[in-house]
């Protein structure tokens, strides 16, 4: 069974050493611990942890603020990929943001990461932009992509 858990400030502890495990397969440049830890200090940011039959498969970060949500990052452990553990997390924070009245999602990806821009235009996402140089261990391009909510009343739906 899987469900999706919001982890805080007062619940980080159970999570974190399995977010930065994923985290530290997933990307090249991953995130600190303290640098999960300080999106707990920021109002806007919301972290949630995938379980799968009480083990972290997943989590994603984002911040919703004004009409806007920017995720921030989302990965699944490698052996759980290709399973839609990814989707589905997409799919809640995207409940989550109609639900809230949120009109935009906006995210970046790397311009060499090809399997993670496909992922995203299958969810609806399109490219509207590129932000030259963004990532600083490669300085590598972004680029920038983006999805109406409005257009994505179906995700209501989505089920844990």
């Amino acid at each position: 069974m899987t469900s999706v858990i919001h982890v805080t400030k007062t619940n980080y502890e159970s999570y974190l050493e399995a977010i930065l495990e994923i985290e530290n397969a997933s990307f090249p440049s991953p995130w600190s611990r303290n640098a999960f830890i300080q999106e707990f200090g920021n109002p806007v940011s919301h972290l949630w942890a995938l379980m799968e039959d009480d083990v972290l498969a997943g989590y994603i970060c984002f911040w919703m603020f004004d009409s806007e949500i920017q995720l921030i990052n989302v990965a699944v452990q490698p052996e759980k990929r290709g399973k839609g553990f990814g989707e589905h997390l997409l799919k809640k924070m995207i409940e989550a943001g109609i639900a809230k009245g949120m009109h935009y999602v906006w995210l970046e990806v790397r311009t060499s990461n090809l399997p993670a821009r496909s992922f995203y235009q299958k969810l609806g996402f399109a490219v509207v932009g590129r932000r030259t140089g963004y990532y600083r261990d490669t300085k590598e391009d972004a680029m920038v992509m983006s999805l109406a909510l409005s257009e994505r009343q179906s995700y209501r739906k989505v089920s844990n």
